[in-house]
């Protein structure tokens, strides 16, 4: 399908909350891909780098932390965009994302239908 909006990478360490988010957006078209700690995420980065548009990352992750993975993620991939999840949140937590390469932050718990509005908007798909 020509519009479709492409891979995305959710790096998670919650099982059911990674896979209600990647059920959500495979239902909106996307090619999904998981991981379970930041470790994990980066293989998953250098193994799909061409496919994957859109890394989702948590803060809090075993092994390699979110933050981390990102400014890897920029580093590997400069074109990706980038979000990072929290359920910490306030503008130092934003702004901690933001400074590591971050395009945008989406403090949780957060609201499917608006979370995939914003990435959409994110990929320029809206």
């Amino acid at each position: 399908m020509a519009d479709s909006p492409g891979g995305v990478l959710i790096v998670e360490d919650e099982e059911e909350l990674r896979n209600l988010f990647a059920l959500l957006l495979e239902m909106d078209g996307f090619t999904v891909f998981q991981a379970n700690d930041g470790s994990n995420g980066l293989e998953m980065l250098q193994e799909h780098v061409a496919e994957i548009r859109l890394l989702i990352t948590d803060l809090n992750l075993p092994r390699v932390g979110g933050v981390d993975l990102i400014s890897r993620a920029r580093a590997l991939n400069p074109d990706i965009k980038i979000v990072g999840t929290s359920g910490m949140s306030g503008e130092s937590v934003r702004l901690m994302v933001m400074k590591a390469g971050a395009d945008d932050f989406l403090p949780k718990p957060f609201q499917p239908k608006e979370a995939i509005s914003k990435l959409r908007a994110i990929l320029g798909l809206t």
